[in-house]
């Protein structure tokens, strides 16, 4: 007699180094739940698949080597059921053994959502345009050297304004030639020929307003643009981690984006 085995997707789940945007490379990564081991699948980088579970709501413990442990609430009915997949950004250690040191910026922001940065000293593509046609946004790119490629291997990045002071986020679909890639949506402003394109380095907002983020100290030139929104307002401030890291306050030197005047940015006061 034949016996037929299936097995059902019942969550994927990506994990994600804030500091790069790419997904994990490391092997010792353990889930836990009520304190006993899960079993996932492992398929590849950074992408971890269960079949075959409950899809009761349950607390999850991640905790990979090198990167500090990370809790979650799974919740079922808020995931797509047709494909049930969670992106969990984790933030390397403070000695990470495959990125060296890690520098780090924390405080507390009142009504802080999110924040965010890009590494202003390493753009990994130029924009040269962007069109629409029959409903796919297609954006065209140039290599930062020339003869070089583009490799958008992320979800979402970041373009930023000619000089540098703020940036728009935009998701990729995918990438449909070496110098060209499929949006999920058009970008919201419009953006010049040679205009930067970064990788988005997350950081870590909440409970109470408190904010973390974390970088890689792989230069003596640290220079960075936060990105961060606090109620209603959106904010950009430029840091350089080589001079400061630490607690901060957040919103001294800030910039706060004015969106309904069409001007990029006002000075907050």
């Amino acid at each position: 007699m034949t016996v037929v085995i299936t097995a059902k997707l019942s969550l994927a789940v990506r994990l994600v180094d804030t500091t790069t945007g790419r997904e994990l490379a490391e092997n010792d990564v353990r889930f836990l739940k009520d304190g006993r081991f899960l079993h996932p699948i492992r398929k590849g980088n950074g992408l971890y698949v269960f079949v075959n579970t409950s899809r009761e709501e349950f607390p999850m413990q991640i905790n990979a080597y090198g990167y500090d442990p990370y809790d979650l609430e799974v919740d079922f009915d808020a995931l797509d059921p047709r494909l049930p997949m969670i992106d969990i950004f984790l933030m390397p250690s403070e000695k990470n053994r495959l990125g060296g040191t890690v520098l780090k910026v924390y405080g507390t922001l009142s009504k802080l959502e999110y924040i965010e940065a890009v590494n202003l000293n390493s753009p990994i593509a130029l924009f040269q345009s962007a069109q629409e046609k029959k409903g796919t946004c297609t954006m065209n790119l140039l290599p930062v050297r020339a003869g070089g490629g583009c490799m958008l291997d992320a979800i979402s990045y970041a373009v930023a304004s000619e000089t540098c002071e703020r940036y728009d986020v935009f998701e990729v679909r995918q990438q449909n030639a070496p110098l060209s890639v499929i949006l999920k949506e058009p970008l919201e402003k419009e953006h010049k020929l040679n205009d930067k394109i970064f990788r988005i380095v997350y950081g870590r907002a909440g409970p109470d307003g408190q904010f973390v983020l974390k970088v890689r100290d792989d230069s003596s030139l640290l220079p960075y643009l936060l990105h961060f929104k606090a109620g209603e307002d959106e904010y950009f401030r430029k840091i350089d981690f080589s001079e400061e890291k630490g607690e901060i306050d957040l919103l001294k030197d800030a910039v706060k984006q004015e969106p309904e005047t069409g001007k990029e940015e006002s000075k907050d006061e």
